[in-house]
């Protein structure tokens, strides 16, 4: 299971439809969370992804132009590329009917440019990427970096004392991105 915003939308067990679509309408607007960015304004949307189940965070990259799903994980060993595909599939069924149903590959800069037929389920791909543990730090540095168009070559797991304080101290300034 994912925990994030727009999987919460998703796996709610609420029996009011309505709700859930307009929730997740809302993401894809930017105007939730209260920091977010209307998607037609992006081409790739990133997403942290708790998969319960494991106790394990994933960052995610939505590309809304490839119409696909990269998964960057720092322990693959954990879950096998299978089970991890079989945990995103709701996501990976959604956000295309999601799209649909608001129109959006018909407006804006992505007319007619998915590369793929973007109505049907997108596929979830696991990226490459150095393997170490503490991966909640690593979601967050992974984040920050494809973000920025940053090489993920300085995420390694010597550099995280140094992150996790960087980190502590844009908090403890009021310099962390929080809305």
């Amino acid at each position: 299971m994912c925990n994030t915003l727009i999987w919460a939308c998703i796996s709610s067990g609420s029996d009011n439809k309505s709700w859930r679509k307009s929730s997740l309408v809302n993401v894809v607007n930017g105007k939730v969370p209260a920091c977010g960015m209307d998607w037609q304004n992006a081409y790739k949307v990133y997403a942290t992804c708790m998969l319960t189940k494991y106790k394990h965070w994933v960052a995610l990259m939505i590309d809304l132009v490839q119409c696909e799903i990269k998964v960057y994980d720092s322990m693959v060993s954990l879950i096998p590329d299978e089970i991890l595909k079989e945990e995103l599939t709701p996501l990976s069924i959604t956000i295309p009917n999601l799209l649909n149903a608001i129109n959006f590959y018909e407006e804006g800069v992505y007319t007619n440019d998915c590369s793929r037929d973007w109505w049907c389920p997108w596929p979830i791909q696991r990226v490459d990427v150095p393997q170490q543990g503490d991966c909640g730090m690593f979601v967050l540095k992974y984040i920050e970096l494809l973000s920025t168009e940053i090489p993920l070559a300085t995420c390694t797991s010597q550099n995280m004392p140094f992150f996790r304080l960087k980190l502590v101290a844009e908090i403890v300034r009021g310099d962390a991105y929080m809305p």
